[in-house]
């Protein structure tokens, strides 16, 4: 799925024109379109990788512009716009090459999340709320473990999903082709574990850890953890915790640990995202109250998207509430790898980037540290080649309104192509 595929037309006639088109199906089955139409060169030749499109979905010079970006052929009544993948099945495009308006060339490609030799163990949650390694009715699978070929123990990262909550077991299942052990691991969205991200007690990932340091494939000694967003904040809060973690990368992370969003309704107290030992782990409340009334109008009569990243800022303004929330980065005993977009709609992730990294120059962090910071990008950045042109989604909570991710098609393209090498590169360097 990450690797770049050479997409070339021969034998046609010197500068003719074809249009080449790509159409694939997401795992909810709606169908996916690209095109672009191209001239051939004076041998009759069109190659994706060297020549700008005439016209078509993308511009520019793109080797992989028909993947990124793809468009929903029609509009879906769920709100949910960004590309759907719910299990392991390969991605199939088909490619068709027409010329005036005559389809003379087709091609499929098949795009596979893991090698044919990987091998997977589930993580199982019983009826106690530990994790564990039981089978039966009563367990559930709350996590996937990918092993990679070839000799081990391997380095090992574990993958966070973000406010969507789940498995992502698809970025977890591609990573792992680069030689790591990954554990897609879930905390919240399916039954046992919470509806909501509330109350998620750090101990869970604690029994988690112990779970995975326990496989024989593994190397308990290159452990980390890998999260976007809400994720991301958790990938820093567990660093932070837990020593056996050596490693973070963060996509759009947060310099604190921010409330759930709402209010106990038998005690009305604000409700804490994650807790330890039972106790709310210090956290920044959420003004929702003012953010609410001053979204009405652009939501309700304007139908313009939620833009919840003014409601983070509004947050961060609580100077007392921030410096106790902060999480206490420092404590990470391995390198640290931030990646932000400087468009992003969610929340301010480039500028808590900075309030992390003039947290760790303060105590004199010890390990390196790297901020990868994409300024037109926004939020929503995954592994590349998927499709990009998605600006906003919906959510049941919203009652019908949709919420905006931020920056280009383009520009989210090029900065998942990129973080993602690099990633990888700060996995294999630092485990």
């Amino acid at each position: 799925m990450d690797e770049e595929v050479c997409i070339r037309a021969h034998g046609i006639l010197p500068q003719q024109q074809i249009l080449i088109r790509a159409v694939t199906q997401d795992d909810l089955g709606r169908r996916w379109i690209s095109e672009a139409i191209l001239r051939a060169d004076a041998s009759g030749v069109v190659d994706l990788a060297l020549q700008t499109p005439i016209s078509g979905s993308y511009r520019g010079v793109s080797p992989m512009g028909l993947f990124w970006s793809m468009r929903l052929e029609t509009q879906d009544s769920s709100m949910r716009m960004t590309f759907a993948k719910k299990d392991l099945s390969p991605n199939r495009v088909m490619l068709e090459g027409a010329i005036d308006g005559r389809v003379v060339a087709s091609s499929e490609i098949v795009r596979n999340f893991q090698t044919g030799e990987t091998q997977t163990r589930d993580l199982k949650i019983g009826d106690d709320g530990l994790a564990n390694g039981r089978t039966g009715d009563v367990a559930t699978t709350i996590g996937k473990l990918f092993i990679p070929p070839g000799r081990g123990p391997h380095p090992a990262v574990v993958v966070l999903s973000g406010t969507g909550g789940g498995f992502d077991v698809d970025k977890a299942a591609v990573l792992s082709r680069h030689g790591f052990a990954t554990l897609a691991l879930a905390y919240f969205g399916i039954p046992p574990l919470p509806i909501w991200l509330h109350r998620i007690p750090l101990e869970y990932f604690e029994a988690a850890l112990g779970w995975l340091r326990a496989q024989p494939e593994v190397d308990a000694q290159r452990i980390s953890v890998l999260g976007i967003s809400r994720g991301a904040e958790l990938a820093l809060l567990l660093g932070a915790k837990f020593p056996e973690i050596h490693a973070v990368v963060a996509y759009a992370p947060s310099s604190v640990a921010w409330a759930a969003g709402g209010r106990d309704k038998a005690t009305g107290e604000i409700i804490p995202s994650w807790t330890w030992q039972g106790s709310p782990v210090p956290f920044a409340p959420l003004p929702l109250r003012g953010f609410m009334w001053r979204s009405a109008v652009p939501v309700a009569v304007l139908r313009q998207p939620v833009m919840f990243r003014n409601l983070f800022r509004a947050g961060l303004r609580n100077r007392e509430a921030i410096a106790r929330a902060s999480i206490p980065v420092e404590r990470i005993r391995g390198p640290v790898l931030l990646i932000s977009g400087g468009d992003d709609h969610l929340w301010p992730a480039a500028k808590m980037s900075e309030a992390i990294i003039a947290r760790l120059k303060k105590h004199g962090f010890a390990h390196p540290v790297e901020h990868l910071h994409f300024p037109r990008a926004g939020h929503m950045l995954r592994y590349p080649y998927l499709p990009t042109t998605s600006r906003e989604s919906g959510n049941t909570y919203l009652r019908g309104a949709k919420f905006s991710f931020g920056g280009t098609p383009e520009a989210d393209a090029e900065a998942q192509t990129d973080c993602w090498r690099r990633t990888i590169a700060f996995f294999k360097s630092s485990l």
